[in-house]
């Protein structure tokens, strides 16, 4: 909101909030969308979030919005809010590289159909956001990561394959944010920059205009500031009520003995452990049970994700643009090579049957519960040699990556119950296309925990910028 008008992007309180204020006329859609370009203006060369901003189009379409409102037509609960696209997803008259140097035009698909929703709902598309190349990791080297806002001295990584995204929702550049998700590109950043992220089912949304990583992975998700908030986008998107938090007492959440809750960061664990303990008080049981599945998600991720996205860029265009690609990305599409279609199909069946499995053995759960991240953000200067950044690739996105595999849906809340400085997340699990009943349960659980309550030093950073 400009000066006078009563409201402004770090008094955000959520997007029924915002709608509320639009509604009774303490602000319009175009003082709103003004205030958040400001904010980008200002903020932003210092976090380098957005790779490209829309500032005409924005305004043009929130003066169009507040016409219509003011001839009594109302889109619903996203008409007016001002949102970021990850670089990935085409948006028309906007330039999408797919966070790489090599020429991509041609395979970049129109506008699709889940943009469209968000247009016919009356969102304000404030620019695009950026993404590591082809999303392919979590860090590339010759591309600069985003400014994670929690930290103004030391650059700390925001987390990716949908860092943009992330860091505008966490510094308040947006009030909702798209990225996508293959293994963790929205949960993992969400919980280094302590925002809540979801990621749907496989399929429920359409992927139609989204450059793809892995055909058989990619899902599309959500950053916001609460799960409330989450749950508002999903119900315009899915057409349905929004979901309504679930009575916590007799819920039954499952802990996994394998992997997730290994080798994690003391101050990971310590907030973790009192997380899981004010959810016990409240009334939900801590189940544990064994999935073993989760150890031939390492091989799909090495093999099968890398493979799909070397037959869709084509041998010819990664032989010709080698030198021009992330060393990261480059060292990923080598591994392509080694992997015959004997090799790809018996991947990808095993998939499918793993998919099956887990979903038979956990019918009698509601969900099952991880730390998001078995580790805080660190410094980027950690991750400079191509080594060092594949190594935090696979220890970061440890615990996000099975639930992709198998074929889960999943948020992650920004924990505000413990004392550290640096954000910590919470993994919410659920089984596939029970995503309603996912965020349901995440709303609830937000009730207890008081997720999202924390925020990163944003005056700092704006020293920082100036």
């Amino acid at each position: 909101m400009t000066q006078g008008s009563g409201w402004s992007p770090t008094a955000f309180g959520g997007i029924e909030a915002l709608a509320r204020a639009l509604r009774t006329g303490r602000c319009t859609a175009q003082e709103i969308t003004a205030a958040y370009l400001e904010r980008i203006e200002s903020l932003d060369p210092k976090l380098g979030a957005f790779t490209h901003v829309a500032r005409a189009s924005a305004l043009a379409t929130a003066h169009a919005i507040d016409l219509m409102l003011a001839n009594g037509t109302d889109l619903g609960p996203l008409m007016g809010v001002p949102i970021a696209v990850k670089d990935l997803y085409s948006v028309a008259a906007m330039p999408t590289t797919a966070g790489s140097k090599i020429d991509v035009q041609d395979l970049v698909q129109p506008e699709g159909p889940f943009i469209g929703r968000l247009r016919r709902a009356g969102c304000v598309i404030l620019g695009k956001t950026k993404t590591t190349e082809f999303a392919a990791g979590t860090i590339n080297l010759i591309h600069k990561p985003p400014r994670n806002p929690w930290s103004v001295q030391v650059p700390l990584m925001p987390g990716g394959s949908s860092s943009g995204s992330a860091v505008a929702m966490a510094a308040d550049l947006c009030a909702l944010s798209l990225g996508s998700d293959t293994g963790g590109s929205v949960r993992q950043p969400a919980a280094l920059c302590g925002t809540f992220g979801y990621k749907c089912t496989v399929g429920m949304w359409p992927v139609d205009g989204v450059f793809p990583l892995s055909a058989t992975l990619d899902s599309l998700g959500l950053f916001t500031r609460s799960a409330v908030d989450a749950g508002v986008a999903y119900c315009v998107l899915q057409g349905t009520a929004i979901p309504r938090a679930v009575n916590l007492r007799g819920l039954r959440l499952g802990k996994p003995r394998q992997r997730f809750f290994d080798d994690l960061q003391p101050e990971v664990e310590a907030v973790t452990s009192r997380a899981l303990e004010l959810l016990q008080g409240a009334g939900v049981e801590i189940v544990p049970f064994d999935l073993p599945e989760v150890s031939e998600s390492d091989e799909a991720f090495s093999r099968l994700v890398p493979t799909e996205l070397a037959a869709f860029l084509g041998t010819e265009r990664i032989r010709n643009g080698a030198e021009r690609l992330d060393p990261v990305v480059r060292a990923r599409l080598e591994s392509a090579g080694s992997v015959s279609a004997v090799d790809y199909i018996r991947l990808l069946a095993r998939h499918h049957e793993n998919v099956r499995n887990v979903a038979n053995r956990l019918a009698k759960l509601d969900g099952w519960v991880t730390p998001t991240c078995p580790l805080l953000p660190v410094p980027v200067g950690d991750c400079n040699t191509v080594d060092t950044a594949v190594a935090w690739n696979k220890r970061s996105l440890r615990n996000t990556q099975p639930v992709n595999y198998l074929g889960q849906c999943a948020v992650t809340l920004p924990l505000a119950v413990g004392l550290g400085a640096l954000p910590v997340g919470l993994q919410i699990v659920c089984a596939p296309n029970e995503d309603a009943r996912l965020l349901s349960i995440a709303i609830a659980v937000e009730s207890v925990l008081g997720a999202g309550a924390r925020r990163p030093n944003l005056s700092a950073i704006g020293a920082a910028a100036e």
